[in-house]
């Protein structure tokens, strides 16, 4: 696989991410004004993000920020940076994936109180 075609991928990921990352935190919006969803970040101090929100966008920036600064296929460094990205974009997947189906599962079931 090319570089080029690495990066392709990898924005095409990241895209795929954008629109949920939105929606859950304009819903994480809605449950701080109501006094819920007390939460200071969205992942752990260990997991590897440099962020520390209680939305997810922030994460994103990061990672969008991380695929722009990946090394080329072929320099040094470029194992270990693609490791520690790859790890990210996993936990930003399997995270908002999880909160992702929560949010859907809620509006088929109370679709008057999302909103409100």
């Amino acid at each position: 696989m090319t570089n080029q075609q690495l990066h392709e991928q990898l924005t095409a990921q990241l895209k795929g991410f954008y629109h949920p990352a939105i929606e859950a935190d304009e819903f994480l919006t809605l449950l701080s004004k109501r006094k819920m969803g007390k939460f200071s970040a969205i992942f752990a101090a260990d997991s590897g993000f440099k962020a520390n929100s209680n939305r997810f966008l922030p994460y994103m920036e990061e990672l969008v920020d991380d695929q722009q600064a990946l090394p080329k296929t072929d320099e040094d460094g470029f194992d270990v940076a693609i490791a520690t990205f790859l790890g990210k974009l996993q936990q930003m997947h399997t995270v908002l994936g999880q909160f992702s189906e929560q949010l859907k599962e809620k509006k088929q079931s109370k679709p008057s109180n999302i909103g409100e």
